[in-house]
């Protein structure tokens, strides 16, 4: 509800709105490009020794698709964190604000074709960073994955099932709450969900809450009042103050800030 109620204002076309194309390099001999918008701290000069090679944020876009709000917000962060941040485009070359696409584009696009990506993604940028003399070894880069609804689910269960060192942001999305499968994990999570969202229920995040705890996973699972979901729509609201997504956003934030050091 909370989608068609405000889809984006703005929608750059993918083409358009994407400034970096990833190579694919892997064994299943693919040969095609991710597209994707990469920000980096705007005070970060033309030094390649300036610039945060050993931190990395990838940003997963909601069932729109990558669009200009989700550019904003990776812009805003990299700028408050310090760091590289990396917004993919999940769906390979197709983003919409029509309501019934979005939903259809999020059902059908499988978590293993998106986990090969974001593993495309990292493969690309470690061997970019530790060309650079910014970076040091390819084991001490620091990851960190988030995504908004559908890129929320999208984000815990690559972090579940392919990079558990990362930790993981998840806005309102579709939670994992098998213990073993969080055991897996070797970073903590952070979870921000609104209490009106009928998506998922209390029922659903008291579980998530009790599957991390049981599974021994550092984390901050907060449910703001008033909001349901997405709730967060863009960095307007971070810039005008407005509550709780200020909070939310500190939230956030102050996590990642914890965790790249």
């Amino acid at each position: 509800l909370e989608h068609i109620l405000s889809p984006p204002v703005a929608f750059t076309p993918l083409e358009e709105i994407a400034n970096a194309r990833i190579p694919v390099v892997n064994n299943k001999k693919e040969r095609r490009e991710i597209l994707a918008f990469v920000a980096e701290p705007r005070d970060c000069n033309d030094n390649e020794e300036s610039k945060p090679n050993d931190r990395l944020l990838i940003l997963i876009h909601e069932f729109f698709g990558l669009n200009d709000s989700i550019c904003q917000k990776a812009q805003g962060l990299a700028d408050d964190l310090g760091c590289l941040v990396i917004a993919p485009d999940t769906f390979r070359g197709t983003s919409t604000s029509f309501i019934p696409k979005a939903i259809w584009l999020a059902l059908t696009t499988p978590q293993e074709r998106v986990n090969d990506d974001l593993d495309a993604v990292l493969d690309h940028y470690c061997t970019t960073a530790t060309a650079s003399t910014a970076a040091t070894t390819a084991g001490k880069n620091k990851v960190a994955i988030m995504g908004f609804c559908y890129g929320g689910g999208k984000a815990i269960r690559y972090t579940t099932q392919r990079r558990p060192d990362a930790a993981t942001v998840v806005w309102y999305g579709n939670p994992v709450t098998n213990v073993d499968e969080l055991k897996s994990l070797q970073a903590p999570v952070c979870g921000i969900f609104g209490r009106d969202d009928v998506q998922f229920p209390m029922s659903l995040l008291d579980k998530f809450q009790t599957a991390l705890n049981e599974a021994q996973i550092d984390n901050v699972v907060r449910i703001y009042d008033g909001v349901g979901h997405a709730f967060w729509t863009g960095m307007d609201q971070i810039e005008r103050g407005d509550e709780p997504q200020t909070s939310a956003y500190l939230q956030c934030t102050d996590f990642l800030k914890q965790f790249f050091g």
